[in-house]
């Protein structure tokens, strides 16, 4: 077969190098990798694999994969379009965008995305997956402010769907990953933000306890135009570190606030009296600095991810917190809390499949995978996780590395939502053909779908 762009099978130069990614937790080896420049090339690579029963697994922009791929891997960063219209208030994006490619162009008109706390994140995925960034308390989920989809489905059909056009499909996509067919572009919203007062306080491991405490109580009247997080860490003593935090446990409470500088210091005065504080990075920025807030990794790493949502957290699940990366836990995992409610807590206008719409909190946990590979790794996570049962509130799919199980995946949805899927799974991808993800398998013939088939 002829083919209009890239093709890689193994052995071949840039063969790796085409789908290199940045969390090396996850081997693959696929038997072929498409480079795709538009949605006819991946048309052709799905149509390609289902003609050779293999699976079709997807990466954009090279963050990481939850599976390794064995079948045809689609590389997308070549669609990596940006149109800002700034009258609708809204941005077509490709599925190879980045949010450090989309926050400059909408910048110039004076709007902001809803995009992810890291600008190396890709647009598409982190949307598919719900979409939780600096906004979302005023605005919601990412994934609630998408009005238009182009798709592939294991059919090798490009549609074009909405909330008008092929609902049941369009609301099955927003939070379900890559799971009914490979989105190549999205169309989202953009909201008249500039700039923001943030950045970082980060407070001594010692001082950890209190810093929770206050923290869990604090969070109940702050207001939705301010969003935050603790991260709790080690950070290495090595050169390009702060000098204040080399080889130190620490907290770091981000910052990002959409109202006034006086404001947002009065606000986190009770924070700052917890102390001492260690380096203050807070000040007034423009939004295209908004990835300084989380200043989260950009090279290569290999490391297990979870997370879940959860309800307020009260003194049994602080202590958790503290057992897992407080001053005196002993094999200490990397935790982040980060505030919800606000927004999260309000239904979009179109529905979809996205969870969390109770949450007080996420709940994220990093640590180095085992000698003993990612699966065993994941077994730790469930066990930590099962610290917080009295307030879990499901999975958060796109803090969800690789190792986790279907139960995992299972507990990212309600069960009316997972019974839809898997009605859309059966509809739209039968043979599982997008199986090399947080997978949700079709439904059985005997069973019966939640709504009406398609026409």
């Amino acid at each position: 077969m002829r083919w209009p762009c890239p093709v890689f099978v193994p052995g071949d130069p840039g063969y790796a190098e085409e789908f290199a990614t940045l969390n090396h937790t996850v081997e693959h080896r696929p038997r072929l990798v498409v480079g795709a420049r538009t949605s006819s090339d991946v048309a052709r690579a799905v149509a390609y694999a289902c003609d050779h029963s293999l699976s079709v697994c997807v990466q954009s922009t090279g963050h990481g994969m939850s599976a390794p791929a064995d079948g045809v891997l689609i590389t997308t960063r070549r669609l990596d379009t940006v149109d800002v219209d700034p009258v609708r208030r809204t941005a077509r994006l490709g599925a190879g965008t980045r949010w450090k490619d989309v926050i400059p162009r909408t910048a110039a008109h004076g709007l902001a995305p809803l995009n992810g706390s890291s600008p190396e994140v890709g647009t598409v995925g982190y949307v598919l997956g719900g979409g939780v960034g600096m906004l979302g308390r005023q605005y919601g989920y990412a994934a609630d402010h998408v009005s238009a989809v182009e798709v592939v489905t294991a059919d090798a059909r490009v549609r074009g769907i909405g909330p008008e056009r092929e609902p049941e499909l369009f609301r099955g996509l927003l939070g379900s990953k890559g799971n009914l067919g490979v989105v190549t572009g999205i169309e989202v919203g953009l909201f008249a933000v500039t700039s923001f007062y943030g950045g970082g306080l980060y407070f001594p491991g010692e001082r950890v306890p209190d810093l929770l405490r206050t923290y869990a109580s604090w969070t109940r009247s702050a207001p939705e135009a301010l969003a935050t997080s603790i991260l709790l860490s080690t950070y290495p003593d090595t050169e390009g570190v702060a000098p204040a935090l080399r080889g130190r446990r620490t907290a770091h409470l981000r910052v990002a606030h959409f109202g006034s500088d006086t404001e947002a210091e009065q606000l986190l005065a009770p924070l700052r009296r917890v102390g001492p504080v260690l380096l203050d990075t807070l000040r007034r920025r423009a939004y295209t600095d908004i990835g300084s807030v989380h200043h989260e990794p950009v090279a290569p790493y290999s490391v297990c991810e979870s997370g879940f949502f959860t309800g307020p957290l009260g003194e049994a699940e602080l202590r958790a917190v503290l057992r897992l990366a407080g001053p005196d836990a002993r094999d200490p995992m990397m935790v982040e809390l980060r505030h919800h409610s606000g927004a999260y807590h309000r239904a979009p206008s179109t529905p979809n499949v996205v969870a969390g719409r109770n949450a007080h909190f996420t709940v994220f946990l990093g640590s180095p995978v085992d000698e003993e590979g990612p699966t065993a790794t994941a077994r730790r996570h469930t066990g930590a996780r099962r610290l917080f049962r009295g307030v879990d509130q499901g999975t958060v799919l796109n803090f969800l590395g690789a190792g986790h199980g279907r139960d995992a995946v299972r507990a990212a949805y309600s069960d009316e939502d997972h019974r839809r899927l898997r009605a859309l799974k059966a509809e739209f991808d039968p043979a599982n053909v997008f199986r090399v993800n947080h997978n949700i398998t079709p439904r059985e013939p005997e069973e019966h779908p939640d709504h009406a088939p398609h026409p």
